[in-house]
């Protein structure tokens, strides 16, 4: 489902990946660890074409960073999800607006987008907070809008960048039994962490980042 073959990435005279190689298979939970400023980002932001390799090449479903045109990489984004660590929500709209917001910019038709949000909300736990600005909720809380907006268009793969990085124990265990449960129906997700507690009580595939390579 994800492929990178021989991707060179550097900034400025950083080399951040020297000819890495990935295979993500479909619905696989997959975590990816390392010191900070190693490439856990860039890594993701590769796979959501928000950047390019420089050399090699990265495969998304149908999609090639090699042959993708401008037009299709919006198409790539409605099936790649993206929970951010400092979460990226409108903070002068409610829950119910942030996660519809998501399903407003890709044109789908106002019935639709409130049973699509009213289920998305359920799904994460948050239908009682639907009419709640974003300053009332938790960081829990907060990170569970992003999951559900994250979720809304239903991709295939959830790109998760240190989504726990700024909970407490308690609800970063909550995040991950979501993220666990979305998985669990078929939804692939890459995780970026520096919490490797978490992937003791929550068991995936793991690979570790360092001196630009990617390890097992």
């Amino acid at each position: 489902m994800i492929q990178l073959v021989d991707v060179w990435y550097r900034i400025g005279g950083n080399a951040i990946f020297n000819g890495i190689d990935l295979q993500v298979k479909a619905g696989e939970f997959l975590y990816v660890v390392g010191q900070s400023g190693v490439g856990k980002t860039t890594l993701l932001r590769l796979i959501h074409m928000e950047i390019f390799p420089q050399r090699g090449k990265v495969t998304v479903s149908e999609y090639c960073s090699q042959t993708i045109r401008s037009g299709e990489i919006p198409y790539l984004r409605r099936k790649t999800g993206v929970v951010f660590q400092d979460y990226m929500l409108l903070d002068d709209r409610n829950v119910y607006e942030n996660v519809a917001f998501a399903l407003w910019a890709t044109g789908v038709s106002g019935r639709k987008i409130k049973k699509r949000v009213f289920h998305m909300l359920a799904d994460v736990g948050l239908s009682h907070k639907r009419y709640s600005m974003i300053h009332e909720l938790s960081g829990g809380e907060k990170q569970r809008v992003v999951i559900a907006r994250a979720l809304a268009n239903e991709p295939f793969v959830l790109l998760a960048d240190e989504p726990t990085g700024n909970l407490d124990s308690e609800s970063a265990d909550d995040v991950l039994r979501l993220l666990k449960r979305i998985n669990s129906r078929g939804t692939a997700v890459v995780m970026t962490t520096h919490r490797l507690e978490l992937v003791q009580s929550f068991p995936g595939r793991l690979i570790r980042i360092s001196e630009g390579k990617l390890i097992a």
